[in-house]
C-alpha cells in the first residue's frame, strides 16, 4: 500500500531533508507541493520530481492522491493548516514546534481525533541509531544509577542569522528555543525515558538585530530524579552537539548526533564496558524513519509512536511555556499536567 504525501512549504528544510526523505521512504509517493507562489511551487516540483504544484492549500486538499499533508509553514500557521487538513480528511505530519500555544495544540489533537485522521509531529532525532542504542543502555541498567545528563545543540551562525518570519515573534514564537532548543530537550526525554517535572531557564539575546531569543540555558528536573542541563542557540561556534548521560557505572556520549548530524558516534566509557560505534552520516535517514513510522500507523490504523505523536508535541509546548515563564520570572516553574 503506497501512501500519497503532499507538502505545504518550500523552504530550505523541506528541500534538504523532507523532499529526499519522501523520495527514499518505502511505500511513499510524493505527489504534491504547495506554496503561496505558484512559480516557486512549480520550480520545486520540477527540481524534486513532484507530480503536481499548487498555490493554495485548499486546492491541494482536493487532490484525491494526497492522503498525508506535511506542514512546514511558519510556526503561527501550524494550527490552522493542521485543522484545515484534518477537516478535509487528510492525515497530518506537522513540523515542530507543534503550535505557539498549548490551547492550539489541544485543538489540533481534538480536530484530528474528531475527523479520524492521524496527527504526528516531526521529532526526527529519536530515530538516530546512536540515540536508540544509548536509550537501550540506559534502560538496561548497564550504566548504573543516573543523576546527571546534559545536551547541547548550537550554531555560530550570525552570518546566516534569522530573517523574515523567523525573526518575527508573532510568527515564530521563539527563536533559539523553538528553532534549536526543542531538539536536545526532547532527546533527553527520549534517552532517559522520563518526563520533565520542573525547569529553570534563561533566554538571552546579545545582538541588536534579533527580536527573538538567540541562546537558551535550561536546567531540567526529571520525574525519575535525573537533573539535566541544555544549552542551545546560535552564538556558539564549533559547538559540541552532544548528549551525555552520566551513570554510576558508565558514561554514554552521543557525539555530534544532534541536529543535522555532522558525526554519528556513540561512546560508552565505564568500569566494565568501553566501546565506540560510528554510524553513517545520513541526516535524511532520520526523516525517512519518521515518515515510515507514520505510514505504518496509517496502514495499521493505530496511533503514532509516542515520540512523534500529537500528545508529545503538546507536552513539548507545555515545557516551552514553562521555560519562557521561568526566564521571565527568574524562578523554577513546574510543568503543567
Amino acid at each position: 500500500m503506497t501512501i500519497g504525501w503532499g507538502v505545504i512549504g518550500v523552504g530550505t528544510h523541506v528541500k534538504r531533508f523532507m523532499a529526499p526523505a519522501l523520495t527514499r521512504a518505502g511505500d511513499t509517493k510524493f505527489v504534491a507541493i504547495c506554496s503561496r507562489s505558484m512559480e516557486r511551487a512549480r520550480s520545486f516540483a520540477a527540481e524534486c520530481g513532484v507530480k503536481r504544484a499548487y498555490d493554495s492549500l485548499t486546492k491541494m486538499l482536493e487532490d484525491p492522491e494526497v492522503e498525508v499533508v506535511y506542514i512546514a509553514t511558519p510556526n503561527n500557521l501550524h494550527a490552522s493548516h493542521t485543522i484545515q487538513a484534518a477537516k478535509a480528511g487528510k492525515h497530518v505530519l506537522c513540523e515542530k514546534p507543534m503550535a505557539l500555544t498549548v490551547s492550539d495544540c489541544e485543538r489540533m489533537i481534538q480536530v484530528c481525533e474528531q475527523n479520524k485522521v492521524k496527527l504526528g509531529i516531526n521529532f526526527q532525532n529519536r530515530y538516530h541509531p546512536a540515540h536508540i542504542e544509548a536509550r537501550r543502555y540506559v534502560q538496561s541498567g548497564e550504566i548504573g544509577k543516573i543523576y546527571v545528563a546534559k545536551a547541547q545543540y548550537c550554531h555560530g551562525s550570525l552570518e546566516g542569522r534569522w530573517h523574515g518570519w523567523r525573526n518575527d515573534p508573532d510568527m515564530t514564537g521563539t527563536g533559539a528555543l523553538g528553532g534549536t532548543g526543542l531538539h536536545p530537550i526532547d532527546l533527553l526525554r527520549f534517552l532517559l525515558n522520563s518526563e520533565v517535572e520542573r525547569v529553570q531557564a534563561l533566554l538571552t539575546t546579545k545582538t541588536p538585530y534579533h527580536k527573538v531569543d538567540e541562546m537558551i540555558y535550561v536546567i531540567l528536573e526529571f520525574e525519575n530524579g535525573v537533573d539535566a542541563v541544555v544549552i542551545s542557540g546560535i552564538l556558539a561556534p564549533r559547538s559540541d552537539n552532544d548528549a551525555v548521560v552520566y551513570g554510576s557505572r558508565a558514561k554514554i556520549t552521543c557525539k555530534g548526533t544532534i541536529g543535522t548530524v555532522l558525526k554519528g558516534e556513540l561512546l560508552v566509557e565505564g568500569e566494565a564496558i568501553n566501546l565506540k560505534r560510528t554510524f553513517p552520516t545520513d541526516p535524511v535517514a532520520l526523516y525517512v524513519g519518521v515518515i515510515e513510522a507514520f505510514n505504518k500507523c496509517i496502514k495499521e490504523q493505530v496511533e503514532p509512536e509516542a515520540g512523534i505523536s500529537g500528545y508529545n508535541g503538546l507536552q513539548m509546548a507545555r515545557i516551552t511555556n514553562a521555560i519562557i515563564q521561568s526566564s521571565c520570572q527568574g524562578k523554577a516553574i513546574k510543568i503543567e499536567k
